[in-house]
């Protein structure tokens, strides 16, 4: 029985890990929506959803009642320390608002980046949390959680047909951002899809 101990409160992490990342792949609604509508005509109603985040998100931080409300609503999907800064919706939301911008007649680099983005930062989180043990120098993050991301990348970039120095710069890319310390001025969320997308355009001339 006491050998079991350790393994509750891990498999509690990955659960909730589990389920942060599930909501996260809503950010594959966006690449649905650019498949939908296309560019530019994704443009506008980005740009309107992007508004109503950054103003729902500011009057949450302005007003402790609505940041309650919110995150008893979302039942703890939203990491602790996002009580006093904003969420990785608001920087999903607006990486992939960049991405449309910069990239939008590109699509094979708007799904790269997207999946990147979504799959990558998934694995990366749920491998670290079910296994992580070496950690990467003075960061949370763990050499088992970064590997995973770096293939997980690596498989989108090859699945989508880009050349293999290409999808192989693109994976470090991401992992990279992915693995950066998040601060109130760096969030993974928002330049996971941006560097994916940038290193794609230099390297593969999609």
């Amino acid at each position: 029985m006491s050998g079991s101990l350790p393994f509750g409160p891990q498999r509690a992490l990955v659960m909730r890990e589990l389920a942060r990342k599930s909501f996260h792949m809503l950010s594959l609604l966006y690449l649905a929506a650019y498949k939908l509508f296309g560019w530019p005509s994704i443009a506008r109603p980005m740009l309107v959803w992007a508004a109503v985040v950054l103003v729902v998100e500011t009057w949450r931080l302005r007003s402790p009642r609505l940041n309650v409300v919110l995150t008893d609503f979302f039942g703890g999907l939203a990491r602790d320390d996002e009580s006093d800064k904003y969420s990785g919706i608001l920087h999903t939301t607006l990486g992939v608002l960049a991405v449309f911008a910069a990239f939008g007649a590109r699509p094979a680099i708007v799904a790269a980046s997207i999946y990147c983005a979504a799959f990558g930062d998934a694995s990366a989180a749920l491998v670290g949390r079910a296994i992580g043990r070496h950690k990467i120098a003075s960061s949370s993050k763990s050499m088992e959680g970064s590997l995973a991301c770096f293939l997980t990348c690596l498989a989108v970039g090859w699945f989508l047909d880009f050349p293999i120095q290409a999808a192989v710069l693109a994976a470090v890319a991401a992992t990279v951002a992915e693995w950066l310390p998040t601060t109130r001025w760096y969030n993974d969320n928002f330049w996971m899809p941006i560097v994916t997308a940038g290193v794609l355009r230099l390297c593969a001339g999609f």
